[in-house]
């Protein structure tokens, strides 16, 4: 959790995330690649830049005690490929946030956009939240 992350009770649909750079380095490629066992062709893979993404939102929110985040679904479009090396910008927003009983749902609209600022993907995640 990072210390300027805001809590979950905070979220609301509508509530953008500050904007977000991550440098898609070469050692962070080659990290994914060999996690999913893939190849390189000098791009990032469209997932790798996802879960990168997905990751580092993890951290923008603090959730109450004894919640954990499970990843549950996404729904992307890729728009361009991105090469190894560059910069990516996130735009992150909260779609919706459902709650029934114990477990709750956190759907994250996300634009990603390369260093010359064309969206290079956008799409949804769900998280669920059950406590």
């Amino acid at each position: 959790m990072q210390g300027n992350a805001v809590n979950y009770e905070e979220l609301i649909p509508g509530y953008e995330f500050p904007p977000a750079s991550y440098e898609l380095s070469a050692s962070l490629v080659s990290k994914y690649l060999q996690a999913v066992d893939g190849s390189g062709d000098g791009f990032v893979p469209p997932l790798a830049i996802t879960a990168c993404v997905i990751a580092a939102m993890s951290g923008s929110f603090s959730l109450p005690p004894g919640t954990i985040a499970i990843h549950a679904s996404q729904e992307l479009e890729f728009l361009k490929l991105v090469p190894i090396g560059a910069t990516i910008e996130c735009h992150t927003r909260v779609a919706q946030k459902i709650t029934r009983g114990k477990m709750s749902m956190l759907i994250l609209e996300l634009e990603i956009f390369d260093q010359g600022n064309e969206k290079v993907q956008s799409g949804k995640t769900t998280i669920a939240l059950p406590t």
